[in-house]
């Protein structure tokens, strides 16, 4: 393969990994901002459940209330655990993105030490045959 079309590939892999990562980037901020939502509906909760021991005049709505609480917390977990999920699979994606990659670019160092090799060899046999033509040169031409 050629080394100007592995380092295509190489690129090639490079964004697309570069776009995996910032997408399993917004997946982790995604979930964090739905853990904090989640938090923030816990301690209003407590609050909520505090003003309730203190007023009983509000006793009959927290009911309802904290019913709708523990929905919203259900769907966020639910959430939270779909976006695991999401993270995880971009995760094995991306690890898998980045083995190809490494993959082209040990194709590519190899085939560039090949190549280097080749005209060190090509560069050696000259210099054999120039050295051997200036023998021959002497040999037939002594001084």
């Amino acid at each position: 393969m050629a080394v100007k079309t592995l380092d295509t590939l190489i690129r090639l892999h490079k964004q697309r990994v570069d776009i995996m990562r910032r997408e399993m980037v917004a997946f982790e901020e995604e979930r964090r901002q739905l853990l904090a939502f989640a938090e923030r509906l816990k301690r209003e909760h407590a609050e909520e459940m505090q003003l309730m021991l203190a007023e009983v005049k509000v006793a009959s709505f927290f009911g309802s209330y904290s019913a709708g609480v523990k929905q919203k917390l259900l769907n966020i977990d639910g959430e939270v655990k779909r976006l695991d999920a999401a993270i995880e699979e971009k995760a094995e994606a991306i690890r898998e993105e980045f083995s190809e990659q490494k993959k082209y670019e040990i194709t590519r160092e190899t085939t560039l030490k090949r190549i280097e090799q080749k005209e060190k060899n090509l560069l050696q046999q000259r210099f054999d045959e120039i050295g051997s033509q200036q023998y021959h040169k002497a040999k037939e031409n002594p001084l």
